[in-house]
C-alpha cells in the first residue's frame, strides 16, 4: 500500500439519500482525472457520521461496483456501535476492499487503555487489516506514541492514517515501527511527510488535486525534490482558494463545475452558496491552467 489515495466525497440526492449516479461519477473522476492509486470510502470528506450503517453499506457496494478492481479500496468502518463497525468490515471484505480504517470512539472521554482495547477488540473481530485513523481535530482523541506503538504490534493493525500536525510524533512512530504503513491525511504537507518516510497520503482535496499529488509523489520517488515542492505549492494554492469560502462545500462546488454531479453536503450542513460556486469556477480555471 503506497501512493496517493483519494478520500472521495459522497454524492447525495436532494433528500439526503445516496445518489448512485453521482457516486459512480465521483469514482470515475477519482480514477480517470485524479489517477488515484486507491480510494478511501466514507471518510471525513465522505461525511461518514451523517450516514446510517445501511447507507454506508450501500455506498461501499456502489463504489466497489464502479471501481471494478481498477484501484485499491479502503473502507471507513467507523460507527458508534462496535457491532456496526464489524458489520461494515464484513460487508467491505465481501465486496473486495483491502483494508479498513477506524476513528477512535468519540463523545465520552475514554481512557488511553480503553481506546487501545477498543482497537484491539475490533481488529480481532473483523476480516480485514485495520488502519488507525488519527484525527484529533475531529475526534478529540490525542494518541500518544506509546498507544500507537502498542496498537501497531497487533497482528491485524497494519498502519495509520495520520491526519494530525504533530510530525515529531509521526517521525517517532516511523522509527519505532519501520514496517507499518503510514499515510498522511494532511494534503498541504504531503511533500514533507514523504520526506519523513511515509508511504503516501489519503486526502480529501485530492478529489481536485489528485493529479498534482500523483506527480509530487513520483517526483519524490525520482529524487527530484525541487519539482516535488512545486507540486506541493500548487496543491496549497488550491487549498487556499478552498478555505476562503469553506473547504467541504467548495470542493463539491468545484467538482460540479468540473462536470461531476456530487450534490450538496448532507444535512445539517447548509446548501452550497453562489459565492462557493463562483469560487469553484476559479478553482476549476486554476486546475486547467496548471494542468491539474
Amino acid at each position: 500500500m503506497k501512493g496517493i489515495y483519494t478520500a472521495m466525497v459522497t454524492a447525495f440526492t436532494e433528500d439526503g439519500g445516496i445518489d448512485e449516479k453521482g457516486t459512480r461519477a465521483v469514482v470515475r473522476h477519482c480514477i480517470d482525472h485524479g489517477q488515484a492509486k486507491g480510494i478511501f470510502v466514507g471518510g471525513t470528506m465522505g461525511e461518514r457520521f451523517k450516514m446510517s450503517t445501511r447507507e454506508m453499506k450501500e455506498l461501499l457496494e456502489i463504489v466497489a461496483h464502479e471501481a471494478g478492481g481498477k484501484v485499491d479500496l479502503l473502507a471507513n468502518i467507523t460507527a458508534l456501535s462496535d457491532t456496526e463497525a464489524v458489520e461494515l468490515a464484513e460487508k467491505a471484505k465481501a465486496l473486495g476492499y483491502s483494508k479498513a480504517g477506524l476513528i477512535p470512539p468519540v463523545f465520552h472521554k475514554y481512557s488511553e487503555q480503553e481506546i487501545v482495547a477498543y482497537y484491539q477488540d475490533i481488529a480481532g473481530r473483523i476480516p480485514l487489516p485495520l488502519m488507525v485513523y488519527v484525527i484529533p481535530s475531529f475526534s478529540g482523541v490525542d494518541f500518544t506514541e506509546e498507544m500507537l506503538v502498542e496498537l501497531l504490534q497487533h497482528p491485524h493493525i497494519v498502519g495509520i492514517k495520520f491526519t494530525h500536525n504533530d510530525y515529531y510524533l509521526l517521525d517517532r512512530i516511523r522509527v519505532r515501527c519501520p514496517e507499518a504503513t503510514l499515510f498522511t491525511g494532511f494534503d498541504d504537507v504531503l511533500f514533507h511527510a514523504l520526506m519523513m518516510g511515509t508511504d503516501g497520503a489519503i486526502g480529501g482535496t485530492f478529489n481536485l488535486t489528485g493529479l498534482f499529488a500523483k506527480k509530487l509523489y513520483e517526483a519524490v520517488q525520482d529524487g527530484d525534490y525541487a519539482r516535488a515542492l512545486q507540486y506541493q505549492r500548487k496543491i496549497n494554492d488550491v487549498e487556499d482558494l478552498l478555505n476562503e469560502t469553506g473547504l467541504f462545500p467548495t470542493i463539491k462546488a468545484t467538482l460540479q463545475e468540473m462536470g461531476v454531479p456530487c450534490g450538496n453536503l448532507k444535512k445539517p450542513s447548509e446548501k452550497i452558496t453562489e459565492t462557493q460556486r463562483d469560487q469553484g469556477r476559479k478553482i476549476r480555471a486554476y486546475l486547467e491552467e496548471n494542468q491539474g
